[in-house]
């Protein structure tokens, strides 16, 4: 059995007959056929329902069309892997951001790359935490900027920052000029709360922060995302409670004050697969800093 075979296969079930998936592979459809009954004699099953109109999968060829497709990826991730290990002259990264996280250092270190790497090229994608994890973990993304959690475990990590909780809240508020607020003062106000989903580790440490006060309040809205939770502070006069890192970014009409209260303090780390050994991601990571204490980036 061959990858061939594999493809083959799977283009016959996505055509959904014999024809179309010859004209799809630009071969003759009795090679084709030729093929599949081979692949079907080497694993002594038959794939294939046959009629004169249309193919339908055996129960065996159903459970057997599920391991082509990952046996056809992790064969083309082989193939990317041994590609970038082998130094192509012309080298890619993928790095993903945390949505509305200000990153002021990227630009320099992106800057320093195109003067010592100038082969690099670079693709920013933006995601939420969980999906960058799982980005990582796959492979689809070399570098990922993360709040670390259990399903972080397995990567390497380097700490970029600790971040505060910090309140944010519309511009024309009445506790938007000071300082620093307790959280008890805002109780009765209406907050805006962030889908576990999309951000636990901030979720969890607001839940912490809440324990710790023994306060609970006030939960009037959900946003699907930080942008959105912005968009309802101006709009609805809602409250928010957000890693410091937003302040950067909040939009005009939106302020961001100081807990009067310690809390807990969110990790911003970088993450990378340990297997992944992309020149562009070393010279990236290097480029970012002096290389974090061996106990920060073990698995």
């Amino acid at each position: 059995m061959e990858l061939r075979h594999l493809r083959y296969f799977i283009a016959i079930v996505e055509a959904g007959t014999f024809t179309r998936a010859a004209e799809r592979l630009h071969t003759a459809q009795p090679s084709l056929s030729r093929q599949i009954r081979d692949l079907e004699d080497f694993l002594q099953v038959a794939l294939f329902e046959r009629s004169t109109r249309s193919v339908k999968l055996t129960e065996a060829g159903t459970v057997f069309l599920n391991e082509a497709r990952l046996v056809l990826a992790q064969a083309e991730r082989a193939i990317d892997t041994a590609r970038r290990a082998a130094g192509a002259q012309q080298f890619h990264l993928t790095v993903g951001v945390l949505q509305g996280v200000e990153l002021g250092k990227l630009v320099s270190v992106i800057n320093t790359l195109h003067i010592t790497s100038p082969k690099i090229e670079l693709t920013l994608q933006s995601r939420s935490s969980p999906e960058l994890i799982d980005e990582v973990i796959e492979r689809k993304v070399d570098l990922a900027f993360i709040r670390p959690s259990a399903q972080s475990k397995g990567l390497h990590l380097r700490t970029v920052r600790q971040e505060k909780l910090v309140v944010a809240l519309p511009k024309g508020h009445k506790f938007a000029s000071r300082r620093t607020v307790k959280l008890g003062q805002l109780r009765h106000e209406p907050f805006i709360g962030i889908p576990y989903e999309f951000a636990p580790v901030l979720v969890d440490a607001v839940q912490a922060l809440l324990r710790s006060l023994g306060l609970s309040l006030k939960w009037a809205y959900e946003a699907e995302n930080v942008l959105m939770a912005m968009s309802l502070i101006r709009s609805a006069g809602a409250v928010c409670l957000l890693p410091e890192s937003y302040i950067a970014m909040l939009p005009q009409g939106v302020v961001a004050v100081e807990l009067a209260e310690t809390g807990p303090t969110l990790e911003l780390a970088m993450a990378w697969h340990p297997e992944n050994q992309s020149p562009a991601l070393r010279a990236f990571v290097k480029a970012f800093g002096e290389p974090a204490r061996p106990e920060q980036e073990k698995p």
